[in-house]
């Protein structure tokens, strides 16, 4: 099976949806942040803080190039995956992508834990901060996705039903 991409801000659910999805579906489940911790064996927050955000989205960038030209995973991409114009040619050519949209103000409930979210740590207004990168990527977002699926009043069991019928997978599968 081709690869399937899910996208969005930080707290759209990706990485909840996603596990679910990849068992639903019995593929892999590559979440990109999670990987890139493991082979640099350095959280995301100090790769940001050594090395800064440009060289980080080189290292992401490269990763997810190369795990993509396999087949048959779940991809839970970090927030900014859409920033590398790299990076959004692999979400519309090896696979299908869905992206989880939420508003900042429903993101803002979401999120609990910002020492994990490097571009959220200093900010002491979390909405307009989210409310600034969402401008920055939000074309980027619905440019790269096959599917746009808003995320405001659903729980992510049904933004997971929502994205098996759209691969018209049997309901008994879910």
């Amino acid at each position: 099976m081709k690869n399937l991409f899910i996208i969005g801000m930080m707290g759209s659910w990706k990485t909840t949806v996603g596990k679910k999805l990849a068992e639903a579906l019995d593929m892999e489940f590559v979440d990109t942040d999670d990987a890139i911790e493991e082979v640099t064996e350095m959280k995301i927050s100090d790769i940001f803080r050594e090395f800064g955000q440009d060289r980080f989205r080189e290292m992401e960038t490269a990763f997810f190039i190369e795990k993509a030209k396999q087949t048959g995973q779940v991809f839970s991409t970090g927030g900014g995956i859409v920033l590398g114009s790299e990076n959004r040619k692999v979400l519309k050519k090896y696979g299908t992508t869905f992206f989880l949209n939420a508003s900042t103000e429903i993101l803002t409930d979401r999120i609990h834990n910002t020492t994990k979210r490097p571009l959220l740590t200093d900010s002491n207004n979390l909405q307009l901060r989210l409310e600034q990168i969402w401008k920055e990527r939000e074309s980027f977002y619905e440019g790269s996705a096959h599917h746009i699926i808003d995320t405001n009043n659903l729980n992510s069991a049904q933004v997971l039903d929502e994205i098996l019928n759209i691969l018209k997978v049997p309901f008994e599968n879910h």
